[in-house]
């Protein structure tokens, strides 16, 4: 049997999301591909009663580590980026063993440098599916953190050795692939209708509902206190524990079903991340989006926003007082803006994957 080996980013919920949509693109095509998940991303991200993985905890990569949505620790960040690196020759032989172990075909990443490395030392192809690379998102805090320059030097090279790179729309710059092809957006799209999805979560079936989407981290400092002086809107979000007071509610099993939860809504305050941002165009959704520091992935994300959605700025200091509504109005009185985007990335990717699993089969 034909296996592969998906490594995933734990940073945040955006990669494993989109990375599970290509999972199920393969096993739809190929249902008897072995699948095989490493991550730190949570396994119920990857649940799938009729073909499910394979999944084991495994870090090959730090991300951004983050006490919330809205910030960075730089510090812990690059302090734990340089332990990994001074741990990866051994972490790359275990991984090997693994591979070996396991008779991998071919590694997919999403996109944990090392595992580039491990492919290429052990002989098979590995393909990447990205907007960004981490070396490219750690080159803007270089200057303040020289100590960085080896690792990013490093992870540079890892990249250079995937076989082929998917590259997502409004990408970071992919130059240290040798061979890239262009692929459109990986998305969800709810069945439900909006009735459908209201009743579900127990959400008034009318009126503006606007959801808050921080992503895998939480928000816990938004000012929930002030939600309702913006009534009649009614704002829903999702949290460890179910809570509903006024016209805001969290709902604890929400995370789970989140296309479902963005067919309930009629827009979304967040930061732009591939995942919400994919979400948005998917269910056409209005979005409101504050800032995220010198973070390299935002300025192509806030490009395709102003191209391809209906979006509107939030300074964050207004969004962590709470003044939601004078922004919310210019979102809800903007002319829309939807242009038609090719949602069906996950289906090429899966293509391009297992055409090089037939190739390598020979």
């Amino acid at each position: 049997m034909t296996s592969i080996l998906y490594y995933i980013t734990g940073h945040g919920y955006g990669h494993a999301v989109r990375s599970n949509q290509v999972i199920r693109a393969l096993q739809h095509t190929a249902p008897d591909l072995r699948v095989h998940v490493r991550t730190t991303a949570p396994e119920w991200l990857f649940h799938n009663s009729d073909r499910p993985v394979i999944y084991t905890n495994c870090s090959l990569d730090i991300g951004m580590v983050q006490p919330n949505s809205l910030e960075i620790d730089l510090e812990k960040t690059f302090d734990r980026c340089l332990e990994l690196h001074r741990r990866l020759p051994t972490l790359m032989q275990e991984e090997i063993e693994f591979i070996q172990g396991r008779q991998i075909d071919l590694i997919v990443g999403d996109i944990p440098p090392a595992c580039f490395e491990i492919a290429a030392r052990a002989n098979i192809p590995a393909v990447a599916v990205t907007n960004f690379t981490w070396d490219v998102i750690y080159q803007a805090y270089e200057t303040k953190h020289p100590g960085l320059t080896g690792a990013i030097d490093e992870m540079t090279s890892f990249y250079s050795r995937a076989t082929l790179a998917l590259t997502l729309p409004y990408a970071c710059d992919m130059s240290m692939f040798a061979c890239r092809e262009a692929i459109p957006w990986i998305t969800r799209v709810s069945r439900l209708t909006r009735r459908q999805a209201r009743q579900a979560f127990g959400l008034p079936p009318s009126g503006i509902i606007v959801l808050l989407s921080f992503g895998g981290l939480g928000f816990d400092q938004l000012p929930w206190q002030y939600l309702n002086e913006l009534s009649p809107m009614f704002f829903v979000t999702t949290g460890p524990a179910e809570l509903a007071r006024g016209n805001l509610r969290i709902l604890s099993a929400a995370q789970r079903r989140y296309d479902d939860l963005l067919r309930a809504v009629d827009a979304v305050v967040t930061k732009p991340g591939y995942g919400i941002v994919a979400d948005t165009l998917a269910h056409r959704l209005p979005l409101l989006y504050t800032e995220r520091g010198e973070f390299a992935e935002y300025p192509h994300l806030v490009r395709a926003l102003r191209e391809l959605a209906t979006a509107e700025f939030i300074p964050q200091a207004d969004l962590l007082a709470g003044n939601l509504r004078p922004y919310l109005t210019r979102l809800f009185d903007k002319e829309p803006n939807w242009p038609a985007v090719p949602l069906n990335g996950a289906a090429v990717a899966a293509e391009k994957i297992l055409g090089l699993l037939r190739h390598r089969a020979g």
